[in-house]
């Protein structure tokens, strides 16, 4: 049985495209990532929803005017820098 945090290599590789992608940006919309990856609609939801689960982003606002951006990841308080 595969928990929800396993995931394929190919799924992997396309999250990673996505995060890579958004590194740049303040914020995005569903319907960039579809123009700039050629993906579903369906799929890109899917994956924003993963990538949201995952905790590698946030989502703001309602599902029509739904964006998305880069969590902040904080290094552990006991970390030295």
């Amino acid at each position: 049985m595969v928990d929800k945090w396993s995931v394929k290599p190919t799924l992997a590789e396309k999250l990673i495209d996505i995060l890579h992608f958004m590194s740049d940006k303040s914020q995005i919309t569903t319907e960039e990532l579809v123009q700039n990856f050629d993906f579903a609609p369906t799929t890109v939801k899917r994956y924003l929803r993963q990538l949201t689960e995952f905790g590698y982003l946030e989502a703001l606002g309602g599902n029509k005017n739904r964006r998305y951006k880069l969590k902040e990841i904080k290094p552990p308080k006991d970390s030295k820098a």
